[in-house]
């Protein structure tokens, strides 16, 4: 399939990317003191390695691969134009909905042949129903816990009481919101191997 390039739209559409290099993630900042804190785009950076190592380890195919990929580097894209919050500066809703206004302002700017791909993409990470969404869900909880460990070991102002409270969020998230037991009925199904408890497995690792 061919598909259509307006080099215009398609520079603004990438300019979304660039900024998010320019976004640093707003915890960091306000909860270890960090002048110059993880930005948007790293942290998208590392989710997609932490995908693709889980994609070898369960053996995915290309094509959920792919999805995983797609999906995760879009998760945050709406931070490009509406900033990055902590969960306790903004209302769910209301972020959900300016989030899901700036997503659909971006996807504006790329052609509609694979537009409709992504915003289908968009509305099944944003609906977090899927076994799919869900894993990518974990990986955003996942990544956060890495960097915190990584901030704790190569920084010495930092104690290990002050990224507990990033361990503790992932680990109810886990716990309580989106065990992958509960099967659905849904298509991209990731077999019988509970990734959540994998995942779980590893987070309590790196609280060692």
């Amino acid at each position: 399939m061919t598909y259509s390039f307006n080099i215009r739209e398609i520079s603004e559409f990438l300019d979304h990317f660039y900024k998010l290099k320019e976004i640093e993630r707003s915890g960091w900042k306000a909860k270890l003191h960090l002048k110059n804190s993880e930005s948007v785009a790293e942290h998208t950076l590392s989710m997609i390695v932490i995908v693709l190592i889980f994609a070898e380890i369960n053996n995915f195919n290309l094509s959920r691969t792919m999805k995983m990929i797609r999906m995760a580097l879009i998760h945050d894209l709406g931070e490009s134009v509406i900033g990055d919050y902590m969960p306790e500066e903004i209302n769910v809703k209301k972020k959900k909905r300016l989030e899901n206004k700036a997503i659909n302002d971006i996807f504006l700017k790329i052609p509609w042949t694979f537009k409709k791909k992504y915003i289908k993409i968009w509305r099944e990470y944003d609906d977090n129903t899927t076994e799919i969404s869900k894993l990518i869900h974990f990986i955003d909880k996942l990544e956060m816990v890495v960097q915190a460990k990584y901030y704790y070991k190569n920084n010495k102002n930092i104690e290990k009481k002050d990224i507990m409270p990033f361990f503790d969020s992932a680990l109810d998230y886990i716990k309580e919101n989106y065990r992958m037991k509960n099967k659905s009925n849904n298509a991209d199904t990731l077999g019988e191997k509970d990734i959540d408890d994998e995942i779980e497995q590893i987070l309590l690792y790196l609280n060692k």
